[in-house]
C-alpha cells in the first residue's frame, strides 16, 4: 500500500475518534497535505527506508521538521501494527539534535503571497464556474479551505452581510463500511460570524441559482445545501480541488497556489487597502491581537 492511501485512511479513522480535537485535525491535515504526502505519498510503505527519511527531513523548510516527525512516526507505527511493516522506519536517529537545532537557528520561511498581477492572472484562467467563484470566494473572505467547503445555503445572510462558520468538510471512516472504507462528512467547528464582503453576494447569488437548477431536476441533490458542491451535488474533495488549484497554477504561471497562501494575500491587500487593524481582523477572524500585530505590524 502507497503512503498517500495509508495515511489518509489512517487520517479518516483518527479523525472519527477525535471530533472535538479540531485545531489538532487542521494541524495535521495541513502536514499531510502541505509536507509528507506531496513528497512521500507515492511511495509504497515498504519503500520509506530510513535514508530517504532522512533525505526528506533534511529538505524540510524551518519550523516543520519536530511536528512533521512526529506525525509521520504516527502514522506509520500504526502500520506496523496493521502487519503492513516489519518495523517503523521513522526512528529518532533520522531527525537528530543537530537537525533539530539546525531547523531552529536558521531563518524562518515567510508565509508566500500573490502580487495583484498574479491574482488577476489566477482569476482569469478560471475557465469553470464553480472553481472560478470558489476561488474569489476565497480571496475574499480568506476562509480556511475545509470551513468554505462546508458552507450552506443557511450560513449565508445576504440582508445583514454576514457569514456565519458552522462546519468543515472531512474524510471520516465510514463505520458501515466493512472494507475500511471512508467518507465526506461536515463536522462542527467552534461557531462564529464574519462579514459578507459585497463581491461576494454576486458569487453566493450564483452558486444558489446553480443549486434551484439542480434541485429542480433532482429534489435529492445536495441535501446539505452546500454552496459549493460538485456538479453531483456532492462536497469537494480536497484532493480533486487539489488537482485543480495545481492546474490553475501551470495555467496562471504563478507558484504556490494554497488556501494559506490566498489567506495571507487577502489579509495584506485588504490591509494596504486601508483597512484598521480592528477591521481586518473581524473579517478575517483573527482572534490574537498580540500575534495579529507581530505578523502584520511588526516594529
Amino acid at each position: 500500500m502507497k503512503l498517500k492511501q495509508w495515511a489518509q485512511d489512517w487520517f479518516a479513522a483518527w479523525q472519527a475518534s477525535h471530533t472535538s480535537s479540531y485545531r489538532t485535525a487542521q494541524s495535521y491535515q495541513g502536514l499531510l497535505q502541505n509536507t509528507i504526502l506531496p513528497r512521500l505519498g507515492r511511495f509504497e510503505l515498504t519503500e520509506l527506508t530510513p535514508p530517504r527519511l532522512k533525505r526528506f527531513f533534511a529538505g524540510l523548510p524551518g519550523g516543520t521538521a519536530k511536528n512533521t516527525y512526529k506525525l509521520l512516526r504516527t502514522v506509520l507505527q500504526q502500520g506496523v501494527t496493521a502487519g503492513l511493516l516489519a518495523e517503523n522506519p521513522c526512528t529518532p536517529e533520522i531527525l537528530s539534535e543537530e537537525t533539530l537545532a539546525r531547523r531552529k537557528a536558521g531563518p524562518q520561511r515567510e508565509q508566500p503571497v500573490f502580487t495583484r498581477e498574479e491574482q488577476e492572472k489566477l482569476l482569469a484562467v478560471c475557465e469553470e464556474e464553480l472553481w472560478g467563484n470558489l476561488i474569489r470566494f476565497a480571496f475574499a473572505t480568506g476562509l480556511p479551505q475545509g470551513e468554505l467547503l462546508a458552507l450552506r445555503e443557511e450560513d449565508v445572510d445576504l440582508v445583514a452581510s454576514r457569514l456565519t462558520v458552522r462546519n468543515r468538510v472531512a474524510r471520516i471512516a465510514d463505520e458501515q463500511s466493512k472494507e475500511r472504507k471512508t467518507r465526506l462528512a461536515l463536522l462542527p467547528v467552534p461557531l462564529y460570524s464574519v462579514p459578507l464582503p459585497a463581491a461576494c453576494k454576486r458569487i453566493v447569488e450564483s452558486q444558489l441559482g446553480t443549486l434551484r437548477t439542480l434541485q429542480a431536476v433532482d429534489a435529492r441533490c445536495n441535501p446539505d445545501h452546500l454552496l459549493f458542491a460538485t456538479p453531483d451535488g456532492l462536497p469537494v474533495e480536497a484532493n480533486v480541488l487539489r488537482e485543480h488549484l495545481a492546474l490553475l497554477e501551470r495555467r496562471a504561471g504563478v507558484p504556490c497556489l494554497t488556501f494559506s497562501t490566498i489567506r495571507e494575500t487577502a489579509i495584506r491587500q485588504a490591509l494596504e487597502d486601508g483597512g484598521t487593524d480592528a477591521e481586518v481582523m473581524e473579517r478575517f477572524h483573527c482572534k490574537d491581537r498580540q500575534a495579529f500585530l507581530r505578523r502584520y505590524r511588526p516594529k
